[in-house]
């Protein structure tokens, strides 16, 4: 028996926002927002990613020691990872280097990811959206809305004229300010044929666990629900591209 909780995600945009889908040669617009049936969507990925990246920075503010520039020993089995299935960039390998991010190694390249049986088990993040051939507990979804995209144009600056570059002029779709999504959050509660519980440390063969992390019983289901999942959501203020022209600012709610 399978038992799951859902938990209605509502995002509205506070800015255009604009996140990219395929090329449409039908329109020619060059830069596309994300569409399924000529539906906005904000693809699951996209939202999951940016879960992602809350969920890592919470873990980082709240129990890195910033000034001893390195993890807690006690705490280690919170390190998150990048969940980086190749090299890490040069950038990224700078947060590896200072301690932030679990740091693996193949053949002298920086890698940074979750080792099971080997570390410290798998991170709290990658506990809850999948790593390692492990599924996770949370279920991602598209968020849809019933609206029509605008377009826009951009181009390259000449500089010496003052004027756009001749030929640089490029359309682009945006959604506009005041746009709202909406999704169905889905958390695996309980799985009886693997015997897995939401907020349990999971057990695999010969009874071990790769969720080091859940072993004390410092974290309970609620608090994980409540710290690393709804609020970690709810604190995604920016989403998409086009960043630097003012795009991107939404607002998250979260009900169950």
């Amino acid at each position: 028996m399978i038992r799951k909780q859902e938990f209605q995600i509502t995002l509205k945009t506070l800015a255009p926002i604009h996140i990219g889908g395929r090329d449409n040669p039908l329109t020619g617009m060059e830069n596309a927002v994300a569409k399924i049936r000529n539906r906005l969507v904000i693809p699951g990925p996209s939202l999951k990613g940016a879960l992602r990246h809350q969920m890592e920075r919470y873990l980082i503010e709240t129990y890195y020691d910033a000034q001893a520039r390195r993890w807690p020993k006690e705490r280690l089995a919170l390190q998150p990872c990048m969940a980086s299935a190749g090299k890490v960039s040069e950038e990224e390998a700078k947060l590896v280097a200072t301690g932030k991010y679990r740091q693996t190694s193949d053949k002298g390249d920086i890698k940074s990811g979750c080792a099971y049986p080997s570390g410290y088990g798998i991170c709290p993040i990658c506990y809850l959206l999948g790593a390692q051939g492990l599924t996770g507990f949370i279920q991602v979804p598209f968020l849809v809305v019933e609206e029509q995209a605008d377009a826009l144009y951009s181009g390259r600056m000449d500089r010496a004229k003052g004027t756009i570059a001749h030929g640089t002029n490029r359309p682009y779709e945006l959604v506009r300010e005041g746009t709202v999504f909406k999704g169905t959050l889905t958390i695996l509660i309980s799985d009886n044929l693997r015997g897995w519980t939401f907020g349990q440390p999971r057990r695999l063969v010969n009874d071990q666990t790769p969720d080091w992390w859940l072993e004390s019983g410092e974290w309970s289901a609620e608090r994980i629900l409540d710290e690393l999942i709804i609020k970690r959501l709810e604190a995604i203020g920016a989403l998409g591209g086009y960043r630097s022209k003012g795009f991107g600012q939404v607002q998250i709610t979260v009900k169950g």
